[in-house]
């Protein structure tokens, strides 16, 4: 097997690269940094919907013990940035592949993104049934609401990605038209300015069956993925009908906070300050923050070795 300590994923323009172990984690006002035993320092910008969920994953790995690989978009320096954080088993490196794959880099990087979507649906209680029920009944929900022709084009689409998906997918990489409304989604679910955007970039990862929903990565926002509804037409012409975060927790905080806001003509600068507000309440930032009222909170992991002390 060959394993580098750095594999950049073109398709998904993102750099995978094995961090270690953690030694340290600091929360700032605007930034996350951790440390590792090589003193290497990367910080994470408090930026997009999941960074508070990054901060715990990493408050965790220091805590048990874990190595890690980072994830940073291949704009960005991965001797400096990070925006995401997976497991680097032990015996089985996640970035590690067969010799021969150097020849086949897409089926590498498909190989090492299959083992990062699964450590993501392994981190999820799979079998709470309950939580599968509410997104379901969330979807119908959704779909009572809309206008007879969005109906229509709803099960039209959802139809075609159940029998189709696997031709839809040759074409990995795809761009979908969107509109007003799906920037001010995307703004107020994913925490990204789509301000100029006719399309979006997209990289597809797989089909929500039975729904007209595709999971994704965009590539222009370093490898942030999200959940993309989809609407086709009768000859064929598709688009973007709206997007969010695939947080399943999001809702609640959406609703209680934005529900009679989320579709007003305001710029986007509305819509991704009611993102910080039901990111906020989604992950109680603003109880933790007081309970942590010093700028900035340091955790150092505490050496095996009591006589290191």
């Amino acid at each position: 097997m060959n394993s580098d300590s750095s594999i950049s994923l073109k398709n998904r323009s993102i750099t995978l690269t094995e961090f270690g172990y953690i030694t340290a984690v600091r929360e700032f006002e605007d930034w996350v940094e951790i440390s590792n035993e090589a003193n290497l320092q990367l910080r994470m910008r408090k930026i997009y919907h999941r960074w508070p969920h990054v901060l715990a994953k990493c408050k965790t790995f220091m805590t048990k013990n874990i190595k890690a690989v980072t994830r940073s978009g291949t704009e960005a320096s991965n001797k400096a940035h990070f925006n995401e954080i997976y497991i680097d088993p032990p015996g089985a490196g996640l970035l590690a592949f067969p010799i021969d794959g150097i020849n086949a880099p897409n089926t590498v990087e498909q190989l090492i993104m299959e083992r990062v979507w699964k450590q993501e649906v392994w981190a999820e209680d799979i079998s709470n049934k309950a939580d599968l029920f509410a997104e379901r009944d969330r979807f119908q929900a959704s779909i009572e609401v809309q206008s007879e022709r969005e109906k229509f084009l709803t099960e039209r689409t959802t139809r075609f990605l159940n029998t189709n998906y696997p031709q839809f997918s040759k074409k990995q990489i795809i761009y979908l038209r969107l509109d007003k409304r799906t920037r001010r989604r995307a703004a107020m679910r994913l925490g990204i300015d789509l301000s100029g955007h006719s399309n979006l970039k997209m990289h597809l990862e797989g089909h929500l069956y039975n729904t007209n929903f595709i999971h994704v990565t965009l590539p222009e926002f370093g490898g942030l993925d999200g959940i993309v509804g989809v609407h086709r037409n009768e000859d064929g012409n598709q688009w973007i009908s709206t997007i969010n975060n695939g947080d399943k927790g999001w809702w609640k905080h959406e609703t209680d906070i934005a529900n009679h806001s989320k579709d007003v003509d305001e710029p986007i600068t509305h819509y991704l300050s009611l993102f910080n507000e039901i990111q906020k309440s989604r992950h109680d930032l603003l109880k933790n923050r007081r309970e942590n009222t010093s700028s900035h909170q340091t955790l150092i992991k505490f050496p095996k070795n009591r006589d290191a002390l």
